[in-house]
């Protein structure tokens, strides 16, 4: 470890500039540089705070979150980022990973704590992010504008997100019964219980999450049986895996449930990073479903949602082909 003490400090006298302290998402206490020009997140989620931020040019090592590989999602990144991929990290990153990258600033999730305190023995902070609501993802984006200096770009993008909650609170019915919806995982028994961030979505896109009676805050295995017992009106698929609405639609077993009766089983649309995880994008999120929960009720439709965020928080224009690759022709 004497190695890399001697390279965390060579880089801390040569490259910072300390700046203020900020406290992040695990309650601890962080000084910051001022102007950091080399940022390391060792976590998918962080990540996407960055590019929404318009800092990936500050970026030289990253965690990509489940980023789909296809022709459309590469490109876009290509566009967002055209050295991404060498920045990508292909599995769990190490304290002599990131100071071998020269790192004046790292961001992390809650499970990166003790890779945290190694990098703080050796003069490199890291900022913890633990965004499980829609609050704190508010909260992570003003916490990635202070640290990074981009306070302007957080608040446009904080008030997107008001925009946005704002739009899906008015678009849900006052008279009706909200509908029941279930969030599928990576396998058709595998289901979002109702403190994960998925439930909070369909709250805010105006249904109710089935498995609200669920608890845990990870994904739960369930049977059959109870999701037949929750019969849910919709069922709603996480875009990564390979659960299909035929994997319900096609099954004898899943036949009585009313949004197998109704044909009402939806995967959720993704291009660059996973509409249903806890960073900037689910904002999109919700979008998609309040527009499937109370058709017509928005005033804007998802297509200009999307191509707004994309443009003016990513900074890339999307073509139609695109487009139609995330929310149908």
């Amino acid at each position: 470890m004497r190695g890399i003490v001697g390279m965390a400090l060579a880089v801390a006298f040569s490259a910072w500039v300390v700046g203020g302290t900020v406290v992040d998402q695990a309650g601890r206490t962080v000084t910051v540089p001022e102007s950091p020009a080399r940022v390391v997140s060792v976590f998918g989620v962080t990540t996407a705070y960055l590019y929404a931020l318009g800092v990936g040019d500050l970026v030289v090592g990253a965690r990509y979150l489940g980023l789909p590989d296809s022709p459309h999602a590469r490109g876009v990144m290509g566009r967002l980022d055209p050295q991404w991929e060498s920045k990508g990290f292909p599995g769990d990153v190490t304290a002599e990973t990131v100071v071998a990258l020269r790192a004046e600033l790292v961001v992390a999730g809650v499970r990166h704590l003790r890779l945290a305190e190694l990098l703080a023995d050796v003069g490199i902070p890291t900022v913890v992010y633990a965004a499980e609501t829609f609050a704190a993802v508010r909260e992570a984006t003003e916490l990635t504008g202070e640290i990074l200096g981009c306070q302007g770009e957080a608040r446009r993008l904080v008030a997107f997100f008001d925009e946005v909650l704002a739009e899906a609170g008015r678009a849900v019915p006052t008279d009706t019964t909200l509908p029941r919806v279930l969030f599928v995982g990576n396998a058709p028994l595998r289901v979002a219980p109702g403190a994960m961030y998925q439930s909070q979505l369909i709250a805010l896109a105006g249904g109710q999450p089935a498995t609200g009676d669920l608890t845990g805050a990870s994904w739960q295995n369930v049977s059959p049986e109870q999701i037949l017992l929750w019969d849910p009106d919709v069922i709603v698929i996480a875009s990564y895996g390979t659960v299909t609405p035929a994997s319900y639609l096609d099954d004898p077993v899943f036949q009585g449930i009313r949004a197998v009766k109704t044909g009402r089983v939806y995967k959720m649309p993704q291009l660059l990073f996973a509409w249903d995880n806890p960073i900037p994008e689910s904002a999109l999120g919700i979008v998609w479903l309040a527009e499937l929960l109370h058709p017509g009720a928005l005033l804007q439709t998802l297509a200009e949602y999307t191509t707004r965020f994309y443009r003016d928080f990513y900074g890339v224009e999307l073509n139609e082909e695109e487009l139609a690759g995330i929310i149908g022709p």
